[in-house]
């Protein structure tokens, strides 16, 4: 767990605040986003994909910040960082991710078929 970074505050001032930021920061780029989206009509397919590629790098940004979690989208929580991701995670979803793993894990050990599982991704977790 050495790679794992957790940003978990104790005092609820410093709290708000960080949590607060983070939202303003959400707003802030999703106002950009959609600005972007709104000035790119009736533009010619070069500028429509430039435009399209800004707004994408713009909200893959936001998803690899603390900002947000990627997997429930709030920004009042405290966050873990996977290193191998390289994105931070809420800490219940890091936790749901974890036991969905162990959960699989002990399925497939069993000679189950568990459908769609990212091995990978989800042993990030642990």
């Amino acid at each position: 767990m050495k790679d794992k970074k957790i940003i978990a505050y104790k005092n609820e001032r410093v709290k708000k605040f960080a949590y607060n930021l983070r939202s303003l920061i959400q707003e802030a780029v999703m106002v950009e986003w959609g600005r972007l989206g709104r000035n790119q009509k009736n533009k010619p397919a070069l500028q429509y994909i430039k435009v399209e590629n800004e707004r994408s790098d713009l909200h893959r940004a936001l998803q690899a910040s603390i900002c947000e979690c990627p997997g429930c989208r709030h920004a009042d929580r405290d966050m873990v960082y996977n290193a191998p991701l390289k994105h931070w995670f809420c800490t219940q979803c890091a936790q749901e991710y974890r036991d969905f793993y162990h959960k699989k894990k002990a399925i497939i050990d069993q000679g189950g078929f568990v459908g769609d599982f990212d091995e990978f991704f989800h042993s990030t977790f642990l």
